[in-house]
């Protein structure tokens, strides 16, 4: 094993820093995903897919965990130069199945954000968009892992360099990782700037449009930092000291992960507070006040999550089919979809007592989709 020239720092190690971010963003996303799922079980008591698809995330960022844990060990955050050649295989190794997991990870990700944003979405023209994002989101994920893990033949030879085979070139090997960054990128901007098409026309107050777009615009900041992932990556070159000059890319794959499980997560957290937030003013206010009875001074609160039953509009690939309108998963106060019917009263001469008389004619059905109830997401 070539181990090039001795390092001006020295044996030093990265390897602290590199537990405990993994440790952190690990535990981060699954709080994060749990109080999801708190508050979709037992307040919103509504499940869709969208959860499903952040809890297999969750699942990829901390088998991620488990692997870096290992590398770590196999020296992982330190000079190639002071590895055994048996440390650096087993480095590899670990990281050739940990890039897996990363794709895996961010694509159920992105699926996620999808398939919330096409449960509050009715219009076909929104629809469409989304159902493409999520077929494409999966088919370019599946072509790049499988590229990745074909790219020596055997596939041992990236880990193992004592087997006899062919691999792809380092530039090849980049570009894959280029093309997953690229894709990632377009993907995070894309259903960042969704909501504004969604909300754009809704009649409801400024701040809370910009509150709502921020809230559900976090994926802006997974972009960016995609971005430097992919500049860094491209600028650095791994082969000769991989398990060193790799650290600073894996910082940003890392918190690129665990932040886009965040920000796919917060926007459905927003019934849980508005529960929390009811109880707590219910009970101040239910107090006595000083110098009157307490059975006379109780007030009564309205709550702000209206439950309302009905059947679902949102019957399209990716949206939820159980007969619990969007007013169970979002903090509603209002019906989500609102149907007029617009009736054109004519008067037409009749005979004997029909005369003058009034007679609707057929009635005339004018559907429009309200999203007046997503105000009290912010």
């Amino acid at each position: 094993m070539d181990k090039g020239p001795v390092p001006s720092d020295g044996d030093v190690s990265m390897g602290a820093g590199i537990l405990a971010t993994t440790i952190i963003v690990t535990i981060v996303a699954d709080i994060v995903v749990a109080l999801r799922f708190i508050v979709r079980k037992w307040i919103v008591k509504n499940i869709g897919w969208d959860d499903w698809c952040i809890l297999g995330a969750v699942l990829g960022i901390t088998i991620g965990m488990a692997l870096v844990i290992v590398e770590v060990s196999y020296g992982f955050g330190r000079h190639k130069y002071y590895l055994t050649s048996h440390q650096l295989q087993e480095f590899q190794k670990y990281s050739f199945g940990e890039w897996i997991q990363t794709f895996a990870t961010l694509m159920w990700t992105k699926i996620s954000i999808c398939l919330f944003l096409l449960r509050i979405t009715i219009s076909k023209a929104f629809i469409r968009p989304l159902q493409v994002a999520i077929v494409i989101l999966v088919l370019s994920n599946v072509i790049l892992t499988v590229l990745w893990a074909v790219q020596c033949n055997p596939v041992a030879l990236a880990w193992d360099l004592t087997q006899q085979g062919t691999c792809f070139s380092v530039v090849q090997i980049d570009n894959i990782i280029l093309a997953q960054a690229i894709i990632s990128i377009v993907s995070d901007f894309f259903l960042a700037a969704f909501p504004i098409l969604i909300l754009r026309h809704v009649q409801i107050n400024m701040r809370v449009k910009v509150g709502l777009c921020l809230l559900m615009g976090l994926g802006v900041i997974t972009g960016c930092i995609c971005i430097a992932r992919a500049v860094l990556n491209w600028q650095n070159d791994y082969s000769q000291d991989p398990t060193w000059v790799s650290v600073p890319n894996w910082y940003l794959r890392s918190w690129e992960v665990c932040v886009g499980i965040i920000a796919a997560s917060i926007p459905t957290l927003r019934p849980g507070y508005l529960y929390v937030q009811d109880h707590l003013v219910t009970s101040f206010s239910s107090k006595p006040s000083s110098g009157a009875p307490s059975s006379k001074s109780k007030t009564l609160v309205p709550s702000p999550i209206a439950r309302t039953k009905a059947s679902n509009p949102f019957k399209s690939f990716g949206t939820n089919t159980s007969s619990t309108t969007e007013g169970n998963f979002l903090p509603l106060q209002d019906f989500e979809i609102r149907k007029t019917t617009r009736i054109d009263v004519e008067k037409k001469p009749g005979r004997g007592s029909d005369s003058g008389a009034y007679r609707p004619p057929m009635g005339r059905t004018d559907s429009e989709a309200r999203l007046r109830s997503v105000e009290n997401m912010v």
